[in-house]
């Protein structure tokens, strides 16, 4: 087993090709998301990386030298203190439980969707109800006492290493009530003139159609930088994400397989 930095090789590129769809791949290749990559060889038979709790694994993945991979990292990550990771596998994948073979974690096979949206034309304007607002994330909106500012800063890293990384490579929005943060969305791997969503709306003020408004704040953010693809990924069983993407407009691509380690 090798760790590798980049710049990397068409070679990687050609062995991540099925999880291209998930832009954090293609944000490590690029350098734009610091990680590792780890791998057999310079020319790979099998490639496993990360992004925070994010473990992608490709080619032929159920080799020794994954599991020492997969071992390492995780046992990097409890020693700072996280409590799971999520495996993602191409799809179509055959064997969906490297988990049974990394000690320390209780694996959960599990599915998500995604979808994509192509930013081709203007975008639905934004109908906000009443009392609501909706502001972007900056350095001023950071230095605000908002309630849940310390939710909203958990988010911004749950990609970037810094909050000032996030302001300088991605974009968000966050919807209000009163002095309240009651939803937020953000630009998730930006890269290509591509972006994906990151989303979450406070349980009390669920089912008000929040989420899908301060999604077309985002999304036409991104319109207007440029952009012109985003994506959304969410658990395949969660009826109300996959629902409020297909309400914004998003088309269903595919679904594909992962797997929850749970630390024990």
């Amino acid at each position: 087993m090798i760790q590798l930095n980049p710049p990397f090789d068409k070679a990687f590129y050609d062995i991540f090709k099925p999880l291209s769809y998930n832009l954090a791949t293609i944000s490590i290749l690029k350098g734009l998301t610091c990680s590792k990559v780890y791998a057999d060889s310079l020319n790979p038979s099998w490639a496993v990386t990360y992004s925070n709790n994010r473990i992608f694994v490709t080619g032929n993945y159920m080799k020794l030298g994954v599991m020492k991979a997969l071992q390492l990292i995780v046992k990097n990550g409890v020693d700072i203190g996280k409590k799971g990771y999520l495996i993602y596998y191409p799809p179509k994948s055959s064997n969906k439980e490297i988990g049974k073979h990394i000690v320390g974690v209780k694996s959960y096979p599990n599915w998500r969707n995604y979808f994509t949206l192509e930013l081709d034309k203007p975008f639905n304007k934004i109908e906000l109800l009443e009392g609501y607002r909706i502001e972007q994330i900056t350095e001023k909106f950071l230095e605000k006492r908002y309630v849940n500012i310390e939710q909203v800063k958990k988010e911004m890293l749950s990609e970037r290493s810094e909050l000032d990384d996030f302001l300088n490579k991605s974009f968000g929005f966050c919807m209000l009530y009163n002095d309240f943060i009651v939803s937020w969305c953000m630009s998730e791997y930006n890269v290509d003139r591509r972006f994906e969503i990151g989303i979450e709306t406070q349980t009390n003020h669920r089912e008000k159609g929040l989420a899908v408004q301060i999604a077309r704040a985002c999304i036409n953010h991104g319109i207007e930088e440029g952009y012109k693809y985003v994506g959304w990924h969410c658990w395949k069983k969660n009826v109300a994400s996959n629902k409020t993407a297909l309400s914004i407009g998003f088309r269903y691509i595919l679904e594909y397989p992962v797997e929850y380690l749970e630390v024990i």
